[in-house]
């Protein structure tokens, strides 16, 4: 049951019933309306020619729809190479990797470039030769692992597995105390649906940093980021940022 004095918050992607059960429970009404929307690719057989055409693959996934991507693949009774070498940004992706059985290696900071400094000193320190990192992707795809690699002499092969869309957004702040985004397109996609036009926008909050920065460009305001990329631990800190907020306006 919802706690009392609920906050209410727009989310602009779909929540789990989990989720939604958890953001009841820390006091959060939640409106869900999507800013994107993910349609993967059918035909996977240049896929397939691109990674047995690669000497000594190193494959990163970015987000769980890389991930995705790949189950996808998979399921079409394809095989990496033996022992294959995985890395990924976020908890969530590697778990989502683990649950196809693989063991991913990340960064110990959850983002692009620095999963692509990751990559470039484990393959100078194991004195590597010609490596070809596979990245699973999207068409809205960010460039910053890409140019870390390339200036480490490492090559990279981006294989677009799904293309992002942009919602047209039914935009109501009507109540709304804050708004959780989760990707640049997220925010790119509230933007050309006119939701940086009122002056009196609600607390803003970005899953993580790139996003984040995104944000804060769009809206000139200050955002919330999340202490984790995590969609539970973005609703904790939400509600917790929205009750000190709440409490110090009474005082």
């Amino acid at each position: 049951m919802p706690t009392a004095g609920s906050h209410k918050i727009l989310v602009t992607r779909d929540l789990s019933d989990d989720q939604i059960t958890l953001a009841e429970e820390v006091g959060l009404k939640v409106v869900i309306e999507p800013a994107i929307d993910f349609e993967f690719r059918t035909d996977w057989s240049s896929v397939v020619a691109t990674i047995d055409e690669s000497a000594n693959p190193i494959f990163a996934f970015t987000s769980q729809n890389g991930v995705t991507g790949l189950k996808k693949l998979l399921s079409r009774g394809y095989q990496l190479p033996k022992e294959s070498v995985i890395y990924a940004v976020g908890g969530k992706t590697a778990e989502a990797l683990s649950e196809l059985g693989f063991t991913a290696i990340i960064p110990e900071l959850q983002y692009g470039e620095h999963l692509g400094r990751k990559i470039a000193e484990d393959v100078q320190a194991a004195d590597i030769k010609d490596v070809t990192v596979i990245h699973f992707c999207g068409n809205r795809r960010r460039e910053e692992m890409r140019q870390v690699l390339e200036n480490s002499g490492v090559k990279v092969k981006d294989i677009v597995v799904y293309n992002t869309i942009l919602n047209n957004m039914d935009i109501n702040l009507d109540g709304v105390e804050g708004i959780l985004f989760y990707s640049p397109s997220a925010v790119e996609a509230f933007r050309k649906s006119g939701g940086f036009r009122g002056k009196n926008l609600p607390e803003l909050f970005a899953i993580g940093q790139t996003t984040g920065q995104e944000l804060s460009i769009e809206s000139g305001r200050n955002v919330h980021i999340s202490p984790e990329p995590d969609t539970e631990q973005l609703l904790k800190f939400t509600a917790r940022i929205l009750s000190e907020s709440s409490h110090s306006e009474k005082a």
